[in-house]
């Protein structure tokens, strides 16, 4: 016989539901608020009234006895509130196998164990913990909505809180109106039992409640360089995943033991309690943890101590991709910790890739961006430079006239997108560098360009042939005693294009281009 709960809330929420009272000549069933059954039969010592062919309570509120909220899970694993998953995980590993009820002698080990598990229960759950963190220990309370009365307020008992049905509706037509009233809508009665008890209370004794979960997932790192990132490489990992105990082949078992029909639950995997109104609730096997088995006492493997897992190293090669950036991760499927319970799948690994930073290139997305210091005359006169790019250095002419942060795009010398496509491109950014200090001659040539192009007459002596050092006069003067000095020429001024030309020419070959 399945133990009796005692439960007051659950017991006055029957009655509040299948009450009826006869109303004035017609048989209707309808909504009383009783505290008690309905059939009661008053006595002279009752302190009940009667009206109406109606018997009340004169109390008709209650206090319904609370139920035991959940500890600490953070108390009981003895973590902190800003525990990694990591840190949890091992944790529960350590504190579980000190407390197994096959290992630990103790009477108050399996407590304990219970205890450790809905821990973990709640803290493994990234939505379960996220609950916790802001509601605390009332959101794991069954029923438990945070979004209950969301809907609207109670006017009626009709607004949105309560589904747009209940008591506004004149009363109930069975389970299907019941589940309404608490915003189930029309799903039948198997559905509000799974609403009131969990997914699993309408299982059938022997159906068991032992989950192919599958396992957590693993977080681990690598450090790439900038060019392998760009490239695309393959790295050596090294983690430490849960698996299979070698030993024992994930039974627990030492050689020649079997597993014993857990006597809790007479193998079912379930446990029935029978509440006050005669509902049956039903709930995982806390002894067996829904398996239906156990390990006997001395027939636990001496590497997992019974639990079939263990903690070891492994080393895998994991590829990095081309195009690959900082703080992506890496999935490798079935790599992570093996499943907990059941023939569950293994989780994966994922792994964080760190790319290091470069002194050559800045990168935005698939493009690179590099910054090339010219001089001052290949800036104004053009000429060719050396530019780095992820395949080498190449050639790269400078058109002349060329501005400080001026931008060159070459196509296709980006990096390769990791999703696939093209490659970006490569933004050349020239800044164009000035000298700190000048010969005599080169600044007698950079005045005598200033004056020039201010409109002002060079206090400097006129620039002179780099090849025979002689002055334009001279030469000009020469120039007039060609043709057997048959011919005289008068010396005139050059042109104003013509000394240019020949004053770059001249600066050109002072500073060595």
């Amino acid at each position: 016989m399945p133990p009796r709960v005692p439960t007051q809330g659950f017991s006055s929420f029957i009655a509040f539901y299948s009450c009826s009272r006869q109303v004035a000549g017609i048989g209707s069933r309808a909504f009383s608020i009783y505290r008690s059954r309905c059939l009661r039969t008053p006595t002279a010592n009752s302190q009940h009234l009667v009206r109406a062919g109606r018997i009340t309570d004169k109390r008709t509120l209650h206090a319904t006895a609370p139920c035991r909220a959940p500890k600490n899970p953070y108390e009981v694993l003895g973590l902190k509130p800003d525990a990694s998953a990591a840190d949890i995980k091992k944790t529960y590993f350590s504190l579980a196998r000190k407390y197994h009820p096959d290992t630990n002698p103790d009477k108050n080990a399996r407590d304990k164990f219970v205890e450790i598990q809905e821990a973990y229960d709640i803290l493994k759950d990234d939505k379960k913990r996220a609950a916790f963190d802001q509601y605390g220990s009332a959101s794991q309370q069954q029923g438990f909505d945070p979004n209950a009365f969301s809907g609207g307020g109670f006017p009626g008992f009709g607004g949105g809180g309560f589904g747009g049905g209940g008591f506004a509706r004149g009363g109930f037509s069975g389970f299907e109106d019941l589940g309404a009233a608490f915003g189930a809508g029309r799903r039948g009665s198997s559905d509000l039992f799974e609403q009131l008890f969990g997914a699993s209370a309408g299982r059938t004794r022997g159906s068991g409640f032992s989950e192919n979960v599958r396992g957590a997932d693993i977080e681990a790192a690598v450090n790439v360089s900038f060019l392998d990132a760009c490239k695309g490489t393959k790295k050596k990992v090294s983690y430490s995943p849960v698996i299979n105990c070698t030993s024992c082949s994930g039974t627990g078992l030492k050689e020649g033991a079997k597993r014993s029909t857990c006597t809790t639950c007479n193998g079912s995997g379930t446990q029935t309690f029978v509440i006050d109104n005669g509902f049956h609730m039903a709930s995982t096997c806390r002894t067996c943890s829904g398996t239906g088995s156990t390990i006997p006492r001395g027939s636990q493997c001496s590497t997992c101590g019974g639990v079939g897992k263990v903690r070891t190293t492994k080393t895998i090669d994991v590829d990095i991709p081309a195009g690959v950036e900082d703080g992506m991760s890496i999935r490798v499927s079935n790599a992570g910790d093996a499943a907990m319970s059941g023939k569950g799948s293994a989780g994966d690994l994922l792994v964080r890739v760190n790319v290091a930073p470069s002194k050559v290139f800045k990168r935005q997305g698939s493009n690179l961006y590099h910054e090339i210091r010219i001089p001052f005359y290949t800036a104004i006169l053009g000429g060719r430079v050396r530019v780095p790019t992820l395949d080498g250095d190449v050639d790269v002419r400078v058109p002349g006239g060329t501005q400080q942060g001026e931008e060159m795009v070459l196509k296709g010398r980006g990096v390769p997108s990791v999703y696939g496509g093209s490659n970006g491109d490569l933004f050349v950014a020239f800044s164009v560098g000035l000298p700190r200090s000048l010969s005599k001659r080169q600044r007698e040539l950079l005045q005598a360009y200033t004056d020039d192009m201010e409109g002002r007459h060079s206090s400097t002596a006129g620039p002179t042939d780099s090849s025979s050092g002689r002055t334009s006069q001279d030469s000009n003067e020469s120039n007039s005693k060609v043709d057997n000095g048959t011919t005289s020429f008068t010396r005139s001024s050059p042109s104003h294009g013509d000394w240019m030309s020949r004053m770059w020419q001249r600066i050109r070959g002072l500073i060595g281009f």
